[in-house]
Protein backbone atom coordinates (compact mmCIF):
# COMPACT_ATOMS: atom_id res chain seq x y z
CA UNK A 1 0.00 0.00 0.00
CA UNK A 2 2.95 2.36 0.57
CA UNK A 3 4.06 2.15 -3.08
CA UNK A 4 0.53 2.82 -4.36
CA UNK A 5 0.22 5.80 -2.01
CA UNK A 6 3.57 7.21 -3.25
CA UNK A 7 2.55 6.72 -6.90
CA UNK A 8 -0.69 8.62 -6.30
CA UNK A 9 1.18 11.44 -4.56
CA UNK A 10 3.68 11.58 -7.42
CA UNK A 11 0.86 11.63 -10.00
CA UNK A 12 -0.96 14.32 -8.04
CA UNK A 13 2.21 16.43 -7.76
CA UNK A 14 2.92 16.05 -11.50
CA UNK A 15 -0.66 17.03 -12.37
CA UNK A 16 -0.48 20.05 -10.06
CA UNK A 17 2.79 21.14 -11.68
CA UNK A 18 1.36 20.87 -15.19
CA UNK A 19 -1.90 22.60 -14.32
CA UNK A 20 -0.27 25.42 -12.37
CA UNK A 21 2.48 26.21 -14.93
CA UNK A 22 0.25 28.32 -17.22
CA UNK A 23 -1.03 30.25 -14.21
CA UNK A 24 2.29 32.09 -14.01
CA UNK A 25 1.38 33.88 -17.23
CA UNK A 26 -1.54 35.48 -15.42
CA UNK A 27 0.92 37.81 -13.71
CA UNK A 28 2.42 39.34 -16.84
CA UNK A 29 2.18 43.14 -17.02
CA UNK A 30 -0.68 44.82 -18.84
CA UNK A 31 -0.06 46.30 -22.31
CA UNK A 32 1.66 49.64 -22.60
CA UNK A 33 -1.02 52.37 -22.73
CA UNK A 34 0.61 53.48 -26.00
CA UNK A 35 -0.18 50.12 -27.65
CA UNK A 36 -3.32 48.99 -25.83
CA UNK A 37 -5.66 50.06 -28.66
CA UNK A 38 -3.71 48.22 -31.40
CA UNK A 39 -4.72 44.53 -31.19
CA UNK A 40 -7.42 43.29 -33.51
CA UNK A 41 -8.42 43.27 -37.15
CA UNK A 42 -8.13 46.32 -39.40
CA UNK A 43 -9.25 46.97 -42.99
CA UNK A 44 -8.18 49.82 -45.22
CA UNK A 45 -5.58 50.93 -47.71
CA UNK A 46 -1.90 51.48 -48.32
CA UNK A 47 -1.16 54.49 -50.52
CA UNK A 48 2.43 54.79 -51.70
CA UNK A 49 4.62 56.66 -54.16
CA UNK A 50 5.38 54.29 -57.04
CA UNK A 51 9.08 53.40 -57.15
CA UNK A 52 9.15 53.16 -60.97
CA UNK A 53 7.11 56.35 -61.53
CA UNK A 54 7.64 58.67 -58.50
CA UNK A 55 4.93 61.11 -59.62
CA UNK A 56 2.29 58.38 -59.40
CA UNK A 57 0.51 57.35 -56.20
CA UNK A 58 -0.76 53.78 -55.91
CA UNK A 59 -3.49 52.70 -53.49
CA UNK A 60 -3.95 49.05 -52.53
CA UNK A 61 -6.73 47.52 -50.43
CA UNK A 62 -5.19 45.98 -47.33
CA UNK A 63 -6.13 43.88 -44.31
CA UNK A 64 -4.09 44.00 -41.11
CA UNK A 65 -4.12 41.70 -38.09
CA UNK A 66 -2.35 42.98 -34.97
CA UNK A 67 -1.44 41.15 -31.77
CA UNK A 68 0.60 42.06 -28.72
CA UNK A 69 3.47 39.61 -28.21
CA UNK A 70 4.59 41.46 -25.07
CA UNK A 71 3.48 44.68 -23.33
CA UNK A 72 5.62 46.76 -25.72
CA UNK A 73 5.71 44.62 -28.88
CA UNK A 74 3.29 44.44 -31.81
CA UNK A 75 3.11 41.56 -34.27
CA UNK A 76 1.67 42.66 -37.62
CA UNK A 77 0.31 40.53 -40.48
CA UNK A 78 -0.69 42.35 -43.69
CA UNK A 79 -2.60 41.02 -46.70
CA UNK A 80 -2.51 43.32 -49.75
CA UNK A 81 -4.71 43.03 -52.84
CA UNK A 82 -2.14 43.92 -55.52
CA UNK A 83 -4.35 43.51 -58.58
CA UNK A 84 -6.27 40.73 -60.28
CA UNK A 85 -5.23 37.43 -58.76
CA UNK A 86 -2.21 38.87 -56.97
CA UNK A 87 -2.16 38.79 -53.17
CA UNK A 88 0.90 39.98 -51.24
CA UNK A 89 1.66 39.12 -47.61
CA UNK A 90 3.88 40.93 -45.14
CA UNK A 91 4.99 40.05 -41.60
CA UNK A 92 6.46 42.56 -39.16
CA UNK A 93 7.28 43.02 -35.49
CA UNK A 94 7.60 46.39 -33.82
CA UNK A 95 9.37 46.20 -30.47
CA UNK A 96 9.15 49.45 -28.50
CA UNK A 97 11.24 50.51 -25.52
CA UNK A 98 9.40 53.62 -24.43
CA UNK A 99 11.74 54.39 -21.53
CA UNK A 100 14.76 54.35 -23.89
CA UNK A 101 12.73 56.03 -26.68
CA UNK A 102 13.62 53.34 -29.22
CA UNK A 103 11.80 51.12 -31.67
CA UNK A 104 13.23 48.01 -33.31
CA UNK A 105 11.26 47.18 -36.45
CA UNK A 106 11.68 43.72 -37.99
CA UNK A 107 10.21 43.26 -41.48
CA UNK A 108 9.89 40.36 -43.84
CA UNK A 109 10.48 36.64 -43.89
CA UNK A 110 11.98 36.00 -47.35
CA UNK A 111 14.31 39.01 -47.10
CA UNK A 112 14.27 40.00 -43.42
CA UNK A 113 15.45 43.42 -42.32
CA UNK A 114 15.77 45.17 -38.99
CA UNK A 115 15.83 48.93 -38.47
CA UNK A 116 16.32 50.96 -35.30
CA UNK A 117 14.22 54.10 -34.80
CA UNK A 118 14.21 56.92 -32.29
CA UNK A 119 10.83 57.72 -30.76
CA UNK A 120 10.62 61.52 -30.92
CA UNK A 121 7.22 61.91 -29.25
CA UNK A 122 4.59 59.70 -27.67
CA UNK A 123 1.25 60.44 -26.05
CA UNK A 124 -1.60 58.18 -25.02
CA UNK A 125 -5.05 58.56 -23.59
CA UNK A 126 -7.90 56.10 -23.23
CA UNK A 127 -9.09 57.15 -26.70
CA UNK A 128 -5.95 57.90 -28.75
CA UNK A 129 -2.25 57.18 -29.15
CA UNK A 130 0.14 59.34 -31.11
CA UNK A 131 3.70 58.24 -31.83
CA UNK A 132 6.36 59.91 -33.94
CA UNK A 133 9.58 58.08 -34.72
CA UNK A 134 12.45 58.41 -37.17
CA UNK A 135 15.49 56.71 -38.65
CA UNK A 136 18.46 58.36 -40.36
CA UNK A 137 20.72 56.54 -42.84
CA UNK A 138 22.66 57.50 -45.96
CA UNK A 139 21.80 61.19 -45.59
CA UNK A 140 18.05 60.59 -45.46
CA UNK A 141 15.75 60.72 -42.46
CA UNK A 142 12.55 58.69 -42.58
CA UNK A 143 9.92 60.19 -40.29
CA UNK A 144 6.75 58.39 -39.26
CA UNK A 145 3.57 59.77 -37.73
CA UNK A 146 1.37 57.06 -36.17
CA UNK A 147 -2.11 57.77 -34.81
CA UNK A 148 -4.26 55.07 -33.27
CA UNK A 149 -7.80 55.29 -31.90
CA UNK A 150 -10.34 52.65 -30.97
CA UNK A 151 -11.68 52.74 -34.54
CA UNK A 152 -8.83 53.99 -36.75
CA UNK A 153 -5.15 53.39 -37.48
CA UNK A 154 -3.05 55.81 -39.54
CA UNK A 155 0.68 55.70 -40.19
CA UNK A 156 2.44 58.07 -42.60
CA UNK A 157 6.06 57.95 -43.75
CA UNK A 158 7.78 61.09 -45.08
CA UNK A 159 11.41 61.06 -46.30
CA UNK A 160 13.67 64.05 -45.62
CA UNK A 161 16.85 64.39 -47.70
CA UNK A 162 20.00 66.31 -46.73
CA UNK A 163 18.73 69.47 -48.45
CA UNK A 164 15.61 69.41 -46.26
CA UNK A 165 13.30 68.40 -49.11
CA UNK A 166 10.38 66.28 -47.92
CA UNK A 167 8.87 63.47 -49.98
CA UNK A 168 5.72 61.59 -49.10
CA UNK A 169 6.54 57.86 -49.26
CA UNK A 170 3.43 56.03 -48.00
CA UNK A 171 0.41 56.03 -45.73
CA UNK A 172 -1.61 53.25 -44.14
CA UNK A 173 -5.21 54.11 -43.28
CA UNK A 174 -7.34 51.48 -41.52
CA UNK A 175 -10.68 51.19 -39.80
CA UNK A 176 -11.25 48.52 -37.19
CA UNK A 177 -12.89 45.52 -38.83
CA UNK A 178 -13.40 43.45 -35.66
CA UNK A 179 -13.26 43.68 -31.90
Amino acid sequence: MGTEFMQRRLALAATAAVVSAPARALYDPKPSPLLALAPGGWAGTLTYRDWSNPEKLVTLPCQLKVALSSPEELTLFYVFDDGPGKVVYSYERMSFDFSAKTLTWLSGVSKPSTEQYTITSSTASAEETQLDFEHTADGRTDKYAFTLTRKSWSMTKVEHDTSGRQTFRNKYEFQRSEG
